[in-house]
C-alpha cells in the first residue's frame, strides 16, 4: 500500500553511514576502552575476543572496513596471524596492530598495516584508522 505525501526516511541513510571497526582483544576492558574512543570518533564497532571469532565476524558483517587488534590473544593464531589472514581475504580493509612491546612485531605485518604501541590514546586511534 503506497502512502502518498510520506517522506520516505531511508533517503539520506547512506549519508550518515558510520566506518565499521572490527575490535579484537581478549582483554575485556582493553576491547571497552578501545570501543569508547572509536566510537566517540563516530565509529561503529564490532567486537571479537579472538581471532577464530574476528574471523567468523568478518565472514558476517562484510561492512567491516578496519581491523584493531592485540597481538597476544589465547588460540591458534595471534594478532599477526589474524592481520595476515585479514589481509589476504580483504585487502580493502585498514588494519592497525597493538603490542606492549614491538619485539619485531611490525616486520611481520603486512605492508599497509599500522603499528601502535600500548599505552595509545583515542586520539591516536582515530589518527591511524581514519577512514
Amino acid at each position: 500500500m503506497e502512502r502518498s505525501g510520506m517522506p520516505d526516511v531511508r533517503t539520506g541513510m547512506n549519508a550518515i553511514a558510520k566506518s565499521v571497526i572490527l575490535v579484537v582483544d581478549d582483554d575485556a576492558l582493553v576491547r571497552v576502552h578501545s570501543n569508547l574512543a572509536l566510537e566517540d570518533a563516530g565509529y561503529e564497532v564490532v567486537e571479537a575476543s579472538n581471532a577464530a571469532d574476528a574471523l567468523a565476524k568478518l565472514e558476517e558483517r562484510p561492512d567491516i572496513a578496519a581491523l584493531f587488534t592485540d597481538v597476544r590473544m589465547p588460540g591458534d593464531l595471534n594478532g599477526i596471524d589474524l592481520a595476515n589472514a585479514v589481509h589476504a581475504q580483504r585487502p580493502d580493509i585498514a588494519i592497525l596492530v597493538t603490542s606492549g612491546a614491538d619485539n619485531g612485531t611490525t616486520d611481520a605485518l603486512p605492508k599497509a598495516a599500522r603499528f601502535v604501541q600500548k599505552p595509545y590514546t583515542g586520539a591516536q586511534l582515530s589518527k591511524l584508522l581514519q577512514l
